[in-house]
């Protein structure tokens, strides 16, 4: 065996010793658990009207997941779905853009908007032979920082680093929080679901600055 390749051979083997030995040890980042059940009742116009648990399917797949799911109606009697995800592991803040279409919704049109600074995915979807807004994203909100040096530096980097997906599309360590408002569609639908988008941007901001605050 030639010297450069034992050399490698080596090389292999103490990273994966590294890994093995000090993987565990690392102080992974982990996204801040934000109280989402005090998310207002009434925002606006708009009060709750219905609220609905997950059920054992969702949350048997999403283990450490906290799901809000809440419909509201404005004066005009437009009702939409709320729902605000939290999780304690990134993996279960999963995206509307692929849990949807494994449960059969079909995309009509994509649209990535820039809403009150922040970018918001606006699809047309259709299920069982309706067709609905679904409008999605995940406002910033900060993991806390590594203890551990290293890791804390590869944290600061994957924030600024060039992503190879959509923002408003996947879940990152800039995000502890998804977002999805959901409207049946039909004449001034669209109008309406942007109305309550906005609306509910100041308590988004609230809820964000009391989970920072806890942890």
């Amino acid at each position: 065996m030639s010297p450069t390749r034992t050399a490698l051979i080596l090389v292999v083997l103490l990273v994966g010793a590294l890994f093995t030995y000090g993987g565990p040890r690392l102080d992974l980042p982990r996204p801040r658990v934000l109280p989402i059940e005090e998310f207002p009742r009434q925002v606006g116009s708009w009060r709750v009207v219905a609220e609905r648990r997950p059920s054992d399917d969702v949350q048997n797949a999403l283990p450490t997941a906290i799901i809000l799911d809440r419909d509201y109606r404005s004066e005009s009697r437009r009702v939409v779905s709320l729902l605000l995800l939290t999780a304690r592991d990134m993996k279960d803040i999963h995206s509307p853009a692929v849990c949807l279409p494994g449960s059969g919704w079909e995309t009509k049109s994509d649209e990535l908007l820039a809403l009150h600074g922040q970018k918001v995915t606006a699809r047309l979807m259709t299920t069982k032979g309706r067709t609905y807004h679904v409008w999605f994203w995940y406002p910033p909100v900060p993991y806390p920082e590594p203890r551990n040096s290293f890791v804390r530096r590869l944290f600061r980097w994957r924030l600024t680093a060039p992503g190879t997906y959509r923002p408003d599309a996947m879940a990152d360590l800039s995000s502890s929080l998804l977002v999805r408002v959901v409207a049946p569609d039909s004449p001034g639908a669209r109008e309406d679901v942007a109305a309550f988008v906005a609306a509910i941007q100041q308590p988004l901001r609230e809820l964000v600055a009391a989970g920072t605050r806890r942890n």
